[in-house]
């Protein structure tokens, strides 16, 4: 902890706040490597980078250690992460309770519980085939404003997203946040609660496996760039999403969030118009989350560090 208050500038405030906020997640229903062109719709194949190995080679650090290397350097190690490559594994069972469209508090923990066991068969297998830490989450539900005692501060804490603790490994969920609040279906909702989980479990899979932090230094390095932080920061976000798209589709199909839950997510038309300090367009959206879903575990199609520019406008 005393390392961690001795970090000065952005990574400190990134880290401590979710790994960019609540934008990391589409579950809420609101020449660099980076500038690689392709003459295909789909991602860049990373393997046509021409990056130097010794300049992107990933190795795990502690948040408070800052990698090395220049932005170039950065992005080139982002783009061959451990999580840009190689498949997820399928999950042979996910039993998820039964869950009325209007639930209790209990009902809603049952579920997210059940959801979170689903999603760490997922990532403890990928993480360990990939050499990294992993400590899965546990999941608390609260009713906002009652903010519950947490290493976090309370004043980070927000009605409608959950808080993703990475200092205690906690997630934090208020009643009435997610896509699976809003079904009018029971049939539908266990499925609609796994898959705003899996968007929001990928911020502890971003911590543990370290690749937030050469993300945040990278944003601390363009910080006298911000057209250039903010395609980065859309990169980021992007990735999350797709990641957690295919992580909830590795699960049984009774599990998996429903085909028109799905297909409502993967409609540009379904997105707002983004309002935020770094908007994403609508079409990028649906492209990774459409990617994400139809990736059949394999990591490489949401490696948005190798997609032209004009895929995570």
């Amino acid at each position: 902890m005393i390392l961690l208050l001795a970090i000065g500038g952005g990574l400190l405030f990134l880290v401590l706040n979710q790994l960019g906020d609540r934008e990391q997640s589409a579950a809420s229903g609101t020449a660099s490597n980076a500038e690689v062109q392709s003459e295909t719709d789909g991602p860049v194949d990373p393997t046509s980078l021409s990056t130097d190995p010794a300049d992107s080679q990933f190795e795990g650090i502690a948040i408070y250690e800052e990698p090395p290397g220049d932005a170039d350097d950065l992005r080139a190690v982002l783009a061959n992460n451990p999580l840009t490559a190689g498949s997820l594994p399928d999950v042979s069972a996910c039993d998820l309770p039964a869950t009325p469209v209007e639930q209790s508090t209990e009902e809603l923990q049952a579920v997210l519980d059940a959801s979170a066991s689903c999603l760490n068969s997922v990532w403890a297998s990928a993480m360990s085939d990939r050499g990294l830490p992993w400590e899965p989450p546990t999941v608390e539900v609260y009713t906002y404003p009652d903010v519950p005692n947490s290493t976090c501060e309370a004043d980070t804490f927000e009605p409608d997203y959950p808080r993703v603790c990475n200092l205690n490994n906690v997630i934090y969920w208020p009643v009435g946040y997610g896509v699976g609040a809003s079904q009018d279906d029971p049939e539908l909702v266990p499925g609609a609660y796994l898959w705003d989980l899996a968007a929001v479990y990928m911020s502890p899979v971003a911590w543990q496996s370290s690749t937030i932090v050469y993300y945040g230094t990278l944003l601390d390095k363009l910080e006298a760039e911000q057209e250039q932080a903010d395609e980065v920061w859309r990169r980021h976000s992007l990735q999350m999403q797709c990641l957690g798209a295919a992580a909830s589709m590795q699960q049984p199909a009774e599990a998996r969030p429903a085909p028109e839950l799905r297909d409502e997510l993967m409609d540009e038309s379904y997105w707002d118009p983004d309002e935020g300090s770094r908007p994403i367009a609508p079409a990028s959206r649906a492209r990774w989350l459409t990617a994400g879903f139809e990736s059949d575990g394999d990591l490489g199609v949401c490696n948005t560090w190798v997609a032209p520019a004009e895929q995570v406008a």
